[in-house]
């Protein structure tokens, strides 16, 4: 049966990608492989197995396009509310928290966005329902 495994995305600065990455979901490089031209940097946390490759093309100056296809990647955390407030006291600046309900008022997510250095949009979803 197939297994998602990771997700890539290309970065201009590895370094600070590094750091957003650890600061914001706890994620520290599990592989890295340095070639001359680029680097892959593949990131996970103790919550999964499923990784972020980060692709760093060296000497890239200008900034990645992310077309009109790129959507956003999604964690989940406990507390949506707290970790938003977590991320505002460490200067970052995550969106405002949103609720999805259905029509009778029912809560289905809990849930905010953040933008990575490179501009990444990741959705930090409420631990409910369906979003585990």
């Amino acid at each position: 049966m197939p297994k998602l495994i990771h997700t890539m995305i290309r970065v201009q600065d590895l370094s600070r990608s590094l750091d957003f990455y650890g600061k914001v979901f706890n994620f520290t490089v599990s592989h890295r492989l340095d070639f001359p031209d680029f680097t892959l940097a593949y990131l996970r946390n103790d919550e999964a197995e499923t990784e972020i490759e980060l692709t760093w093309n060296k000497g890239r100056a200008e900034p990645y396009s992310h077309g009109d296809g790129y959507g956003h990647v999604a964690f989940v955390v406990d507390d949506a509310k707290s970790d938003r407030q977590r991320l505002l006291d460490m200067g970052l600046a995550p969106n405002d928290l949103r609720e999805f309900k259905a029509d009778d008022g029912t809560l289905i997510a809990r849930y905010f966005f953040i933008q990575d250095p490179d501009g990444y949009k990741i959705e930090v979803l409420e631990r409910h329902g369906h979003y585990r």
